[in-house]
């Protein structure tokens, strides 16, 4: 879209990023190799 309206912003929320985080701890969670924590992954202007 920005090649139509090159002033549009896009926000990242960063979706994708935390599946892949939350994936991740609970796999060690079950494997009892670490406590639950929480993650916080921050959104992106792009």
């Amino acid at each position: 879209m920005k090649f139509l309206h090159p002033e549009i912003l896009t926000v990242d929320p960063g979706y994708a990023e935390s599946g892949r985080r939350a994936a991740r701890q609970l796999i060690e969670q079950i494997a009892g190799s670490i406590d639950p924590r929480q993650i916080v992954i921050p959104a992106a202007l792009n």
